[in-house]
């Protein structure tokens, strides 16, 4: 064999000892990448007790909910009415602290899907008087009112594109006419119409504010029932979902605020507000009753949605979301708050507090019990 002949089959041994061993290596790396693909996809993610990222707040979605309740908007300052620039400082106070405006019904039902950090709230107005929704014409044209309760959320939702803004109208369709429907007659079906289109609930207070508690159950079922009519004439089919109770009093026969018939004209609601001020407790609580919802009065005085909120904050007693729609999380301290049955619904989170108030080193673990 003369020396050029041993020199090619020498560097074609090394060429195929490298490519054998590349293909090892690859077959290797393939081999393992299909290990993990296969192991996570049996893996049981709420099994997982991967401690998280230490996060520079707590979750607590056992903690209190605030349900604002409104009346009158307008002058002067007084105990059932809110100045429009008082009206506009509330929001910016909620806004500034973390709040997240959702409905009424998310809170009756637990369907919370609010930002990490977040507090959820909702925002109730009584008694539809026009300071609430009022229309004024401008150059021809009829525009809403900017300082009417309406169009003061209208102006913020469009400045703060992170906080959508909704709202409960109450309202009363047989009343005295500066409370009937918003006051303006001429404009009772284009107010309903543009309430229901643009996210706002329009709920029951009843036919014309009495007191069930003075009535006989026939009497509960026709004021109640009366409502759903009158609304069905601006409204063909809608469906009040919620009632707040004139003056907060129950009927003889609670059953009855829930559901009932009269002359064939049936109702039925999913939520029942009492009159404030007193935070709700979370819809996960095992005290949650969303036919008993709680609220909290707006205005100047001692017991209104600041003093709830500086209260909250400064006891850590306040909702804080974890982001997750899907998961409830909570301190582990707080387990026997829980409602029974939710974990049939949510993934449950509950975190361990390694030192009292060191929230950058909470520890999560996930449960299922």
């Amino acid at each position: 064999m003369n020396f050029q002949t041993l020199l090619f089959a020498l560097l074609f041994s090394v060429c195929l000892a490298t490519s054998c061993s590349r293909n090892a290596v690859n077959q290797h790396n393939e081999n393992a990448q299909d290990s993990s693909v296969a192991d996570s996809a049996t893996a049981d993610p709420r099994a997982t007790n991967i401690e998280q990222p230490p996060l520079d707040f707590v979750p607590n979605e056992l903690g209190k909910v605030m349900v604002l309740e409104y009346h009158l908007i307008g002058y002067p300052e007084d105990r059932w009415r809110r100045t429009p620039e008082n009206f506009r400082k509330d929001l910016q106070m909620l806004y500034d602290n973390g709040f997240y405006p959702v409905s009424v019904m998310d809170i009756a039902k637990g369907n919370l899907n609010v930002p990490a950090g977040k507090t959820p709230f909702a925002i109730t107005l009584d008694d539809s008087s026009a300071g609430q929704f009022r229309y004024i014409e401008k150059n021809g044209g009829l525009i809403i009112d900017p300082n009417c309760a309406l169009g003061i959320m209208e102006d913020f939702k469009r400045k703060h594109k992170d906080f959508p803004i909704t709202a409960s109208f109450y309202v009363l369709p047989a009343i005295n006419p500066t409370l009937r429907l918003f006051a303006q007659p001429e404009y009772k079906k284009q107010k309903l119409e543009w309430l229901i289109k643009n996210g706002y609930e329009i709920g029951s207070h009843n036919w014309y504010h009495s007191m069930l508690s003075k009535l006989s159950d026939q009497e509960v079922q026709k004021h109640l029932a009366m409502f759903v009519k009158e609304i069905r004439e601006f409204i063909p089919g809608y469906e009040a979902k919620t009632l707040a109770l004139p003056l907060g009093a129950h009927a003889k026969n609670r059953l009855l605020e829930s559901q009932g018939e009269f002359e064939g004209i049936k109702y039925r609601h999913e939520a029942v507000l009492l009159v404030g001020s007193v935070s709700s407790v979370s819809p996960y609580s095992v005290k949650f009753n969303p036919l008993a919802i709680q609220r909290v009065q707006a205005g100047e005085h001692t017991e209104n949605p600041e003093t709830f909120m500086k209260s909250q904050i400064k006891h850590n007693t306040r909702f804080v979301s974890d982001g997750d729609p899907k998961v409830i999380s909570a301190p582990e301290e707080l387990k026997d708050q829980l409602k029974p049955g939710l974990e049939k619904r949510y993934r449950i989170r509950w975190i361990k507090q390694q030192e009292p108030g060191a929230q950058a080193n909470a520890k999560e673990t996930i449960s299922n019990e």
